[in-house]
């Protein structure tokens, strides 16, 4: 039987890079995604239309069970503001959830609401804080040292 890891990680292709900020493009779809750099130090050396693997975190603003519909980012392009997806981990402790939200996307909730009381492969959708910011992660990086990030 295959079974299929789980990781927070995921590739897209560096679309630009400036101010802080990051543009990416998730390969096999429309979305490109404008997000922040988790720190605005970040040295990344990668150039446009290269690929970079990194972690996205956000803050939900009240996450809510749905009963239908698939995975998806609103708007396609640009800063994620409403999403869909499916819990494929939790981090109890931190209060937050992995959602895979086409790619994977830790979730931290607001205060009032618990990572236990959703369930693992439930649906959930949500508003995103505008925060949403992108860790790079990979070869060549250590996040102690702002070393550069290798494409890929």
């Amino acid at each position: 039987m295959n079974q299929r890891s789980i990781t927070d990680s995921f590739k897209a292709i560096l679309s630009g890079i400036g101010e802080g900020r990051i543009l990416l493009t998730l390969p096999g779809t429309s979305y490109e995604l404008d997000l922040a750099l988790a720190d605005s130090r970040e040295k990344i050396d990668v150039p446009p239309g290269k690929r970079v693997r990194g972690v996205i975190n956000g803050q939900a603003l009240r996450m809510h069970e749905a009963s239908a519909g698939g995975r998806f980012i609103e708007p396609a392009a640009g800063t994620p503001r409403i999403v869909q997806g499916t819990i494929i981990d939790s981090d109890v402790q931190g209060n937050r959830l992995l959602v895979d939200i086409i790619v994977p996307m830790w979730m931290s909730l607001e205060p009032g609401q618990d990572a236990t009381e959703f369930e693992l492969g439930g649906l959930v959708n949500f508003y995103v804080d505008s925060n949403i910011n992108f860790t790079p992660v990979g070869p060549g990086y250590d996040h102690g040292n702002s070393a550069p990030i290798q494409p890929e």
